[in-house]
């Protein structure tokens, strides 16, 4: 006979590291972002600046998503390192965005979106560190949930067995 208590506690330990991975994985994730939202009118553009430092990390992400994209909509994306020069210049053709860049050097980085369309949009735009080791993480906290549950839910069929066997 198989004792369900020890696999419902178990289970339920793991679902709980899981969910602390999770919160842990976002936590990370937003503290080495700026982000910002807005409307941008015709021919008016918004930027979203991020202090970096190449020695801390050298990998940056920008992420752009435009709420209602349509294809007419015409968006202009750049991204500006600390000396004013443009590293990437883009129009954003599908939604979301999402591309990763080098930092090169310290000091402040700029993501500059720009409305050249018809229409005015909802804009997020998102800038910061491309954050190391992240997909550990995600993947350690996805398997810890995903075990946890299972192993609840075959402890809970088991506890109802006994019981109902009893």
């Amino acid at each position: 006979m198989v004792k369900p208590k020890p696999i419902i506690i178990i289970s339920s330990i793991l679902v709980l590291i899981g969910i602390a991975i999770t919160a842990y994985q976002s936590q990370i994730t937003t503290e080495n972002l700026s982000n910002q939202q807005n409307t941008v009118g015709v021919g008016t553009q918004m930027t979203v600046t991020k202090e970096m430092n190449q020695n801390s990390n050298q990998n940056g992400v920008y992420s752009i998503q435009i709420t209602d994209f349509k294809d007419d909509d015409n968006v202009k994306a750049a991204v500006i390192d600390p000396t004013g020069a443009s590293i990437i210049t883009k129009s954003i053709t599908k939604n979301p965005v999402q591309e990763m860049f080098k930092i090169t050097a310290s000091g402040n980085y700029t993501l500059q979106i720009e409305n050249q369309g018809p229409r005015e949009i909802q804009v997020l735009g998102i800038i910061g560190y491309y954050p190391q080791g992240i997909e550990l993480a995600d993947i350690s906290g996805f398997i810890a949930l995903m075990i946890g549950l299972s192993g609840l839910a075959v402890g809970i069929m088991y506890l109802i067995r006994n019981r109902v066997k009893s």
